[in-house]
């Protein structure tokens, strides 16, 4: 006749609990919301670098930029008419409403009023 002892019992326990927890893991990590990365064209309107970088969708602006460090970097337009680079800035709906809200209107090219406009940089296809 064999004894068991408390270790023996407790094994399959162990093992049960693991497994409940990993199950766990992947649940709640399927439950997260997925972020998504878009490449875009960068103004900083503090030293007026203009660069390309990743960001999240939903990312506030501004952004900080890599040359200066000011947090003044936002989307940037090239006018494909006259050649103009500027900065798509949010603009406020009302005095005082959030910087985020942007009216509903199309962007256009601040010097020459051309809608023609594309990115700065052109872009690399990722594999």
């Amino acid at each position: 006749m064999a004894v068991q002892t408390a270790g023996q019992k407790k094994g399959p326990a162990v093992i049960l609990v693991l497994i409940i927890l990993v199950a766990l893991f992947f649940i709640i990590k399927q439950a997260m919301p997925k972020k998504y990365y878009y490449t875009t064209d960068l103004k900083c309107e503090g030293c007026g670098n203009v660069f390309q970088q990743k960001i999240a969708s939903g990312t506030a602006f501004p952004i900080k930029c890599p040359k200066c460090g000011k947090s003044a970097a936002y989307r940037a337009m090239k006018c494909l008419d006259c050649g103009e680079i500027f900065t798509m800035k949010p603009v406020p709906v009302a005095p005082g409403a959030p910087e985020e809200m942007m009216p509903p209107e199309m962007p256009k090219c601040p010097k020459c009023g051309s809608m023609n406009l594309g990115p700065i940089t052109e872009r690399k296809k990722e594999e």
